[in-house]
């Protein structure tokens, strides 16, 4: 079974929570109103934060080159591409910007996609690991540029 290194772990969480607080933030500096979800909003609801009672999803550290999609997480339950957040926004380190997509647009675009890897190299097919339950995409943000919604650049 493949298991992530404690280090990597810790590493894309405290990545994860970085990126989170510099969107609030952003989002606060704007005018907009912030709050937290509840513990079991975001790990059943997939949903970070409201921003003006909007539900959102925050994905730190992504690149141009590599932004994995999640259909089905790690426990065999429904990714954060199932889940209720209105929105998904990354963090892509290269544009330094907050790019906003539909969730239902992603998960719409993901299920085109039939072709099975256990290759993380592919882009465009359902990425699964040995010993996990996941169902990943692997696309390049050029891939899914046509889908974003609106983008806010930081610093």
């Amino acid at each position: 079974m493949n298991k992530v290194s404690k280090g990597r772990w810790t590493y894309s969480f405290n990545e994860g929570k970085k990126a989170e607080q510099k969107f609030v933030d952003l989002m606060s500096s704007r005018g907009n109103i912030v709050v937290k979800s509840s513990r079991s909003e975001d790990i059943h609801k997939h949903i970070d934060y409201y921003v003006n009672d909007i539900p959102i999803d925050v994905k730190g550290n992504r690149h141009l080159e590599t932004i994995w999609l999640e259909i089905t997480n790690v426990r065999g339950k429904k990714g954060w591409l199932q889940g209720e957040s209105k929105y998904i926004v990354f963090d892509i380190v290269e544009l330094k910007s907050f790019c906003f997509f539909k969730r239902i647009d992603l998960l719409q675009y993901v299920l085109q996609f039939k072709e099975k890897t256990t290759d993380k190299k592919h882009y465009n097919r359902l990425y699964t690991r040995d010993g996990r339950d996941d169902v990943i995409v692997k696309v390049k943000y050029k891939d899914i540029s046509h889908l974003e919604t609106q983008s806010i650049k930081y610093e």
